[in-house]
């Protein structure tokens, strides 16, 4: 397999490399260095090229993770400054312990720090707290299947994820019946 090496990509290809590495569509990376989109679709079926891309994403993406713990570092030792300072109001540090101890990412495991600070065993409750809340929607879509009465696909579905009946559970069920009107029936 081919290496990329940085020399044999045109100035223009290593501005779309470096474009593309950072997140931009296709068609904004192309507007920027003056061409085609479809010469950056040709482009990106080209080991060479495809092998830079790569790289240089993931060296975006290294920096990216690295600025993240820089700043979750110093988010930290803000936080601590704010309870260790006696000067602050007691609404200041009530309100930072809260931010610490209801970080985002408790019930739902989807986002955390670059790297996770709880203990292990810690780790393991506030995972299955997520899979505690993960059965309770599911108990309560089950309750709801039950009742007797029918989800209006507009209302709130009763999973608890916050959509619409018919964006959410419901998107898989077929919807009502409606018969055809006058104007259809003398079309068939």
């Amino acid at each position: 397999m081919q290496t990329a090496d940085s020399t044999t990509l045109s100035p223009v290809q290593a501005q779309v490399v470096a474009a593309l590495a950072q997140g931009r569509t296709i068609t904004t990376a192309a507007a920027e260095a003056g061409i085609h989109r479809n010469t950056i679709h040709n482009w990106l079926h080209e080991p060479v090229f495809h092998a830079a891309f790569e790289e240089a994403q993931r060296e975006y993406t290294a920096a990216l993770s690295d600025g993240m713990r820089d700043l979750a570092a110093r988010a930290i030792e803000t936080l601590r400054s704010l309870l260790d300072d006696p000067k602050a109001s007691p609404s200041v540090r009530l309100r930072t312990a809260l931010a610490i101890l209801q970080r985002p990412h408790f019930p739902k495991p989807g986002w955390h720090l670059p790297v996770r600070i709880e203990p292990p065993q810690e780790q393991q409750l506030v995972d299955s707290f997520a899979e505690m809340e993960a059965g309770h929607r599911a108990m309560r879509m089950t309750d709801a299947i039950e009742a007797s009465t029918p989800i209006a696909r507009s209302a709130p579905c009763p999973c608890g994820s916050g959509l619409k009946y018919k964006r959410c559970c419901g998107a898989a069920s077929p919807g009502k019946f409606t018969p055809p009107n006058s104007a259809q029936r003398a079309a068939a």
